[in-house]
């Protein structure tokens, strides 16, 4: 599922790819995904929002601005709100499971993949509208600004992964963060204290910035989750594996639905 990287890598490939140019062409494969709000159901495609989408595109673009897993691309005409969803993604050229496609001047063609359907782009009139959107119930953004504090009895993964806290992270960076941290993914959020919150604060930053280093500034994206994709994490699904950094072996077990991998010897104990 992407996660910050992944969509800060997407807004990086857009900007990349349409600076200067224009939207020439609109092809709407499946209206499902353009929508009149947020949500990952896909009944709630409009053709309203369809027409305005094609409007919008027309005009000149402004650029693209990330919040956590959000974008928000602006035209002269309005702006589209873009969500991945957990399979979506923008790619240049041929999909197998193409939603909106823009053909671009030069002849090149971008599209919004999304086999599952639960990504999405929502077209405003008003770019003010589209920026309430992009920030709507999202925390800081976990790149940009400093990690809030954690307080509260519930695991402190799980606080990073709650969006209304912080944005940008989910199960993969939350764990490896707290790893590069060495804090136990259960610790209570509101147990840590100021140098163990400071930790964090920087070990998220670095997990971020570490991601993107690998992802790189290419033109494709291959998630971490997909049959046959490369592993680059140090813990992420290596249990048994020895830790990168103590040479432990790394455990793993099931959090809120979710598998969760850690190094018993370098994030000890679970305190409440």
């Amino acid at each position: 599922m992407p996660e910050l990287p992944e969509v800060e890598f997407c807004r990086r490939a857009l900007d990349r790819w349409t600076r200067g140019r224009r939207v020439v062409a609109l092809e709407v494969p499946d209206a499902r995904v353009v929508r009149d709000s947020r949500t990952d159901r896909p009944s709630h495609g409009s053709p309203a929002a369809v027409e305005r989408l094609a409007d919008i595109v027309a005009s000149p673009s402004l650029g693209l601005a990330r919040h956590g897993k959000r974008l928000l691309w602006t035209f002269e005409r309005g702006a589209l709100l873009l969500h991945l969803g957990m399979t979506g993604r923008w790619t240049r050229g041929a999909s197998a499971f193409p939603k909106v496609v823009l053909g671009l001047e030069g002849g090149d063609r971008l599209t919004f993949h999304d086999p599952r359907l639960l990504g999405g782009i929502v077209p405003f009139r008003d770019p003010a509208e589209g920026t309430r959107a992009l920030l709507d119930g999202l925390g800081p953004d976990a790149l940009a600004a400093p990690l809030p504090r954690l307080v509260g009895k519930r695991a402190v993964k799980l606080a990073l992964m709650d969006q209304a806290v912080v944005a940008g992270l989910g199960n993969v960076q939350a764990m490896e963060a707290l790893w590069r941290a060495g804090l136990h993914p259960l610790r209570a959020a509101g147990s840590l204290t100021g140098a163990e919150h400071a930790r964090l604060d920087t070990a998220v930053r670095e997990q971020l910035e570490a991601t993107l280093a690998m992802l790189g500034e290419g033109d494709e994206i291959t998630y971490v989750e997909e049959p046959g994709a490369p592993n680059p994490f140090p813990l992420y699904q290596r249990e048994g594996e020895p830790c990168p950094r103590c040479a432990a072996p790394i455990a793993t077990f099931r959090q809120a639905g979710r598998g969760t991998w850690y190094c018993p010897r370098c994030q000890p104990g679970a305190p409440g």
